[in-house]
């Protein structure tokens, strides 16, 4: 189920968008003859195949399926049609035609899709024989389901945002942080328990704040934004104002010590610390914080009471750098939201800076940053050159693209400091692991230096991808994605090597010690993996090398 969804993931601007590609995914990975979803707040859209095309036809067009931004619902083209096409390995293109159609067809396997135990639409699915239709359906596609309900529930509320917020909110990216936090909110949504989201400045805590009121039972009801650094009104105001609703706390460790003490005055206390008045408002309440709450209690910053009616539920919304999954469907979303086309602007450059990046401001860096690099390029796409002259800061720890061969004639032109040369290859990698080579360490993004001097200095000890995260303070995920694109190799790979180079240094330099005693010294544990990957990286045995190197055969 993750690869489908990974498999589409960038940016859609409206909803029927979204689901025309999802549902041609899922038909044509699962090898359905046809699949159709009906939403609640109408919509209905059918799949199907017709030959060896698949083809998707809107019998009711999804109210709001527009984009948020006040952009009427997009008209297909030829060009959308070869695009899907293409995607899915269609030899002959069928371009769709929509006519009106009856209703969805009623054989087949039903899902409901819900969110947060309400109906939002229906998954039919039509597969080759009448058993696909019969017992439990399979956990992927129960999982799949549930998917696409957080995927519809995001463009419900966008248009709601819209609406009643004047701004349109809406959670881009398809990966799984992203599958894993929407899981947190839907929880979340279902009680009415106070909610602390945490997360580094830039996240989006105003989006799950969003999530979580429309997603509950108060959606129909006030939702009241607190700018808790500069508040306007008092605490009471915020509560008769959101009275059966939500108030969102934004900023909440910002909040004055004065207002701190006046809070309680409002709000129903959870645990019982004081009593409410009975004609105080019935309000959720949602609070963001940027700071570590509990040092600033300790601190004797912030109320140790207010924070315990606050930290019911706690949900971290993640940081850019573990999200490189999303990074390209994030990029399309800002270009799109300055009004320039993300298929002109973007490019593989462009995504190796992004996704390498580690984004201290997060969203409101990577917004800036997409406007400068959109409005200094004109309408050509961004390349390298102009990530260097415009914003090199994001240029640090991304890959450069391979030069082409020297003519003759023509003189290369000098590298640039933050180039990844590829000369040397895994030998450069396993040298500056060792030696801690600060020019080459300095090139690299903060969490691949940590991580090259911690191999460097713990290569006998056993080292997993979670623990070489925890000391590079990045997710495994992201970590293995920048020794992919920045080193070009894997972390086991780079470990191994790191071994076999410090086994030759010993089988160098101390003729008499046995090799066994040489391979569990650098971390083998098994002798007979040890010879053979020894071989594989040397082209000898260690037996062999060492009578090379010595001139002697001093056996085991």
């Amino acid at each position: 189920m993750n690869d489908l969804f990974l498999g589409v993931n960038r940016s859609f601007r409206t909803l029927p968008d979204l689901l025309e590609s999802v549902m041609r995914a899922l038909t044509e990975r699962a090898g359905l003859i046809g699949a159709s979803v009906v939403l609640r707040e109408g919509g209905a859209l059918d799949v199907r195949r017709e030959g060896r095309a698949i083809v998707s036809e809107w019998s009711i067009r999804p109210r709001g399926g527009g984009a948020a931004a006040g952009t009427g619902p997009r008209t297909r083209s030829v060009d959308d049609a070869v695009h899907a096409a293409e995607w899915f390995g269609v030899e002959r293109p069928a371009v769709p035609k929509f006519a009106a159609r009856s209703a969805p067809p009623k054989t087949g396997r039903v899902l409901p899709l819900a969110y947060a135990d309400t109906p939002i639409g229906e998954l039919r699915l039509i597969g080759r024989n009448a058993a696909d239709a019969k017992g439990p359906p399979q956990p992927w596609l129960a999982g799949f389901a549930r998917q696409l309900a957080f995927l519809i529930m995001r463009y419900e509320v966008e248009v709601w945002a819209t609406r009643r917020l004047g701004a349109p909110m809406r959670l881009v990216g398809m990966g799984r942080v992203l599958q894993d936090l929407e899981s947190q909110l839907e929880r979340a949504a279902r009680t009415d328990l106070p909610v602390l989201l945490t997360g580094e400045f830039g996240t989006e805590k105003p989006q799950l704040a969003a999530m979580i009121h429309y997603g509950g039972a108060r959606r129909d009801q006030p939702f009241v934004e607190v700018n808790c650094a500069e508040p306007a009104g008092t605490p009471v105001e915020w509560f008769e104002k959101a009275a059966g609703g939500t108030v969102f706390l934004s900023g909440v460790d910002e909040l004055p010590p004065a207002l701190q003490r006046r809070l309680p005055q409002a709000m129903r206390s959870s645990l019982g610390q004081w009593l409410a008045d009975a004609d105080a408002p019935d309000v959720r309440v949602i609070a963001a914080s940027t700071a570590d709450l509990r040092e600033r209690v300790r601190d004797g910053r912030f109320s140790q009471a207010l924070l315990a009616e606050l930290d019911f539920l706690s949900i971290a919304a993640p940081p850019l750098r573990d999200r490189p999954e999303d990074m390209e469907a994030l990029v399309a979303a800002a270009f799109e939201r300055r009004g320039f086309s993300a298929a002109d602007k973007r490019s593989d450059a462009l995504l190796a800076a992004c996704r390498a990046y580690a984004w201290p401001e997060n969203l409101f860096e990577l917004e800036r940053v997409v406007a400068r690099l959109a409005v200094m390029t004109d309408g050509r796409p961004i390349e390298r050159d102009d990530i260097m002259r415009h914003t090199p800061w994001i240029a640090a720890a991304a890959p450069a693209r391979a030069r082409p061969a020297k003519s003759a004639g023509l003189q290369e032109p000098p590298a640039r400091p933050f180039d990844y040369a590829p000369a040397g290859g895994l030998d450069r990698w396993v040298h500056c692991a060792l030696n801690k080579d600060a020019a080459e360490l300095a090139r690299l993004h903060d969490a691949l230096r940590k991580a090259l001097l911690y191999l460097g200095e713990h290569f006998a000890e056993p080292i997993s991808l979670d623990q070489l995260a925890r000391q590079a303070h990045v997710s495994p995920s992201h970590l293995s994605f920048l020794f992919r694109s920045a080193l070009d190799i894997q972390f086991k790979t780079l470990l191994g090597r790191i071994r076999i180079h410090k086994a030759k240094e010993i089988l160098a330099a101390q003729t008499r010690r046995q090799i066994t005693d040489v391979a569990m010294s650098v971390g083998f544990t098994d002798l007979s993996h040890f010879e053979k990957s020894f071989r594989r990286v040397v082209g000898q045995t260690p037996r062999e090398f060492r009578r090379s190197t010595a001139g002697v055969d001093t056996g085991r």
